[in-house]
């Protein structure tokens, strides 16, 4: 059991529950975890927990939002700086998801126990996110640069959920006989995504 946390800085404790629940919520998930596990990760009080969040389901959405925050900034600042919406955006979404999943094998087990737990509550930078990433492939099929016969929000659906099927089964499917490198599935989804997309003659 860790000894309770001593420092009087407000925002040094809020990161030190942050990061104790991060750790328990990817190994265990959000049901299996108790306050009492909580506290005693963080040397903190469940009091002081509560102080902070409120309530383990907000410590909850808290963990997810910070987990899911550095790329969707990075991908909504590159929605806002596109300009014209043109295939290579779209290219460099698909990237940036995979590379974002890559290096955060936190974060894809957090996705993963939401999926488990049928947990429907992703925040707002989830729906926001995607309703932007949509209307932009919407436009790009409005200038005839995407094939217009397919729903927007499903062609992001599409490369979100593979990348991110992709690393959640990894354990299961890298044992497969001929399966590459995850940047040799990269490549090879990139080709069948970006021929699938193409505009039709």
């Amino acid at each position: 059991m860790n000894k309770p946390a001593t420092t009087r800085d407000p925002e040094q404790t809020r990161l030190r529950i942050m990061e104790a629940a991060t750790d328990l919520f990817v190994e265990q998930g959000f049901s299996s975890v108790t306050m009492s596990q909580l506290a005693s990760a963080a040397g903190v009080t469940k009091s002081l927990i509560h102080h902070h969040f409120g309530s383990k389901e907000r410590l909850w959405e808290a963990v997810k939002e910070h987990a899911f925050e550095q790329y969707f900034s990075a991908q909504m600042a590159m929605l806002e700086e596109a300009g014209e919406p043109d295939a290579g955006l779209l290219r460099a979404s698909v990237e940036a998801y995979f590379h974002y999943l890559k290096a955060n094998p936190k974060a894809v087990r957090l996705f993963a126990w939401t999926h488990l737990e049928g947990d429907t509550s992703c925040g707002d930078m989830d729906a926001q996110l995607m309703g932007a990433g949509a209307e932009w492939v919407r436009q790009a099929q409005q200038r005839g640069l995407l094939r217009a016969d397919v729903n927007p929000t499903h062609i992001v659906a599409t490369f979100v959920m593979a990348c991110t099927q992709w690393f959640e089964a990894k354990c299961h499917h890298q044992h497969w006989p001929g399966m590459g490198s995850d940047e040799a599935f990269l490549n090879d989804f990139l080709k069948i995504f970006m021929a699938g997309v193409a505009p039709r003659d």
